[in-house]
């Protein structure tokens, strides 16, 4: 089992029971205490549990904090977001300049780049640019500078958005909080938006990385309509009819894992 995935099990386990003895977690997972404490440390530092003397436990929160934190998300709808990120790099050619997000679902792209060559990514996202530094591959990694936003992993504010503005791209790879087929895609993080908006302006192509389970949700604001998505690719759990609807819309719709649908 992998950490990633571990780790999803870990806040399963507390969403469902609260707390839990830091040695019986250990038990049921069938890893070490070794393990299970660096996976507790990192879940702590980036919020998503509190530790206490021989357990954790979920910090008490609004709904819209558990969304906004990084190491939650990254956790969440696993398998969705990696069928998302397989079929959103093979739009990426050699040599290609490309925006990235700091969400999630572009984070899972990353794996899939390996193959290409001298591609300049530009991201906002800290978790993202630490990944991408992993690979070889890359001509450049730019992270964008500003404020970094605690548990995110979001970088924002006024210096962002100079830096963006003197740049551009051939895609934009970008999700949100949520996707309609008549408003577009939306978000909570007003702060956030702009710079998004500011990236839409300065990409060639805009890609929406929206899962499944995002699709049909409405957030505060939306930030692209749908008349300025290029494509917008999900996984196949997305039903016949909210398929059928969104290309009602004149959305080029990219199903991952299918050919046709």
């Amino acid at each position: 089992m992998i950490n990633v995935e571990r780790r999803k099990q870990i806040l399963d386990i507390l969403e469902s029971e609260g707390s839990i003895n830091t040695n019986d977690l250990s038990e049921r997972l069938g890893v070490t205490g070794a393990t299970i404490r660096t996976d507790l440390r990192d879940l702590a530092r980036e919020g998503a549990i509190l530790r206490y003397h021989g357990g954790v436990r979920l910090p008490e929160r609004q709904r819209d904090d558990i969304n906004e934190n990084y190491m939650v998300r990254s956790v969440t709808n696993i398998d969705l977001k990696r069928q998302i990120g397989k079929r959103a790099a093979m739009l990426v050619g050699n040599g290609d300049t490309i925006f990235m997000d700091a969400s999630s679902t572009a984070f899972h792209m990353i794996p899939f780049l390996e193959n290409t060559i001298d591609v300049t990514v530009i991201t906002n996202g800290i978790n993202t640019a630490i990944e991408l530094q992993r690979y070889n591959n890359f001509k450049s990694i730019i992270l964008i500078g500003g404020m970094l936003r605690p548990h995110s992993g979001t970088i924002e504010g006024v210096m962002s958005r100079e830096m963006i503005s003197r740049l551009s791209a051939e895609y934009y790879f970008v999700s949100g909080n949520g996707f309609s087929a008549d408003a577009g895609l939306s978000g909570n993080n007003f702060f956030e938006l702009e710079l998004k908006r500011i990236c839409v302006e300065r990409s060639k192509n805009i890609v929406a990385l929206v899962d499944s389970t995002k699709i049909g949700d409405d957030s505060a604001s939306v930030f692209i309509t749908p008349n300025k998505i290029d494509y917008l690719i999900t996984d196949n759990r997305l039903s016949e009819e909210t398929a059928r609807y969104i290309r009602s819309k004149k959305i080029n719709l990219v199903i991952a894992g299918e050919d046709k649908r």
